[in-house]
């Protein structure tokens, strides 16, 4: 790249998500004492493997977990979507794939630097597979233990520069109680937000706000808990991640798997399933966004916000192109069936997502930065570092360019409008792109990687250089089975 095409910003930038890979050091350094065993019974990482209730084993993000390089771990400075799924179907030595992890994921001045070549100047922190794993939790006293720990590493991550890296709270909604308590402590230590993520894992959707008489204690709701995000101004993050269920163990994948799904997304891929060894389509993104579109549309067309006119919602990990129509179509909606409504409320769907809500985009979202108007004032920015999706903000700074965003309305949507959500002050430390880095010969670039990726983009146009069941057209199979 010649300097005269690197970036020049001028504009601090925030990452409202991105994301750290759940080290070992939260169990072995911060559960406390006298709930290890408790934690070890529910949720459960070292070393060797992770445990969630003790009798199954999950993915917990260690690298032995996957057969390449560690998707949570790889889309750090100057990598691309091209280079890791090109890198994905490389042999790699253990020398390689130590090379591709980027130590920030778990160690803030390692965070930094990488920061400073990927455009960040700001970050909000948010954990991976706790996220897939932690809601199926049992043990109410064992989850309350582990968040307290988690929260209490990710402060200690952050106080490393704490003008710069921000915690994300994770909160044990195993039970209400604890989680409020935990929602007070967090705040005290100067956290800006907490997570939640939208799924029915324990039976209950986290909408249940209402009085139950067969459920526990009538007054153990949610409405204490978005109260409570009212009182401490916690910004109340809802976070999505692909539709699946660890506990079930091997009874997911029966043909007759269990009725209940804790997850729209787990709906997609039973719908989808091929038993020859893959699914019609990919419930990785799916998911996320079917996650989000439930949740929000429960909020907005029931009037929900309207009971905690004080609380910050921002919708995490789910994309953002798919909301401007939908906000359209609940509009008229909530016309259509203004008296079926439980709730009283005169606010549009859209008019309540303008006052209390905010999205978040990813630098590739071409038809966001085209509708820049829509999104000025309430969308945010995520590299979803580092994941293997993940991108910098050069990245995005160029796609908005291309597609005519003001500069003005570029330092909103990659800073000024997390700040606002967050309520922090703001910080320019990165101004300028970084020449390309010194990379090893075995790493994919140049004419090389350029040819792959045309090849890749029409495989079946350019021969079979290796088999994967889960690739193989099913036509094939149909069409040698029907005559039997």
């Amino acid at each position: 790249m010649a300097d005269e095409d690197r970036i020049r910003k001028r504009f601090p930038v925030f990452d409202c998500d991105a994301h750290i890979n759940d080290p070992d050091e939260i169990w072995s350094e911060y559960v406390e004492p006298q709930y290890r065993d408790v934690v070890r019974r529910a949720y459960w990482k070292d070393a060797h493997q992770t445990v969630l209730n003790g009798r199954t084993v999950v993915i917990g993000g260690a690298s032995s977990d996957f057969p390449g390089y560690n998707p949570i771990c790889i889309a750090g400075p100057q990598m691309t979507k091209q280079i890791a799924r090109r890198l994905q179907q490389a042999p790699l030595t253990p020398e390689q794939k130590q090379y591709l992890e980027q130590r920030g994921a778990y160690e803030p001045r390692a965070r930094l630097r990488e920061m400073d070549l990927m455009g960040i100047d700001q970050v909000m922190i948010i954990p991976t597979m706790m996220v897939a794993n932690f809601p199926f939790v049992e043990s109410v006293e064992g989850a309350a233990a582990f968040a307290r720990a988690y929260n209490n590493w990710a402060r200690d991550y952050c106080a490393a520069a704490p003008e710069r890296l921000f915690p994300a709270g994770w909160l044990p909604l195993q039970s209400v109680h604890d989680t409020c308590r935990e929602l007070e402590r967090v705040a005290a230590m100067g956290f800006r937000a907490a997570l939640i993520r939208p799924i029915d894992a324990r039976g209950r959707y986290p909408s249940f706000i209402f009085p139950s008489f067969t459920g526990g204690t009538p007054t153990a709701t949610m409405d204490r808990v978005f109260r409570t995000f009212e009182e401490t101004g916690l910004v109340l993050g809802m976070h999505t991640f692909p539709a699946t269920n660890p506990d079930l163990g091997a009874a997911a994948r029966l043909p007759t798997p269990p009725a209940n799904m804790m997850s729209p997304g787990e709906l997609i891929g039973r719908a989808g399933e091929m038993l020859t060894g893959g699914r019609m389509v990919d419930i990785q993104t799916l998911s996320f966004v079917f996650e989000a579109v439930t949740w929000l549309g429960q909020v907005l067309l029931s009037g929900m916000l309207d009971l905690y006119p004080k609380l910050r919602m921002a919708v995490f990990e789910s994309n953002a192109t798919w909301l401007p129509s939908l906000l359209e179509h609940w509009d008229r909606l909530f016309r259509l069936y203004r008296n079926e409504r439980a709730l009283k409320t005169d606010r549009l769907p859209s008019e309540a997502f303008r006052e209390q809500c905010f999205i978040a985009f990813e630098s590739d979202e071409v038809p966001v930065f085209r509708q820049w108007e829509f999104f000025a004032d309430w969308g945010v920015w995520s590299s979803d570092a580092y994941h293997h999706d993940g991108s910098d903000s050069w990245s995005a700074i160029r796609e908005m360019r291309e597609a005519g965003v003001p500069e003005e309305v570029q330092a909103k949507l990659l800073g000024a409008n997390a700040r606002r959500m967050y309520g922090v002050e703001s910080r320019l430390v990165v101004t300028d792109e970084p020449p390309p880095l010194d990379r090893p010969a075995w790493f994919p670039g140049g004419d090389e990687l350029a040819e792959w990726v045309r090849a890749e983009a029409d495989p079946r146009a350019h021969g079979i250089t290796s088999f994967e069941l889960s690739k193989l057209d099913p036509r094939l199979l149909m069409r040698a089975l029907r005559p039997y």
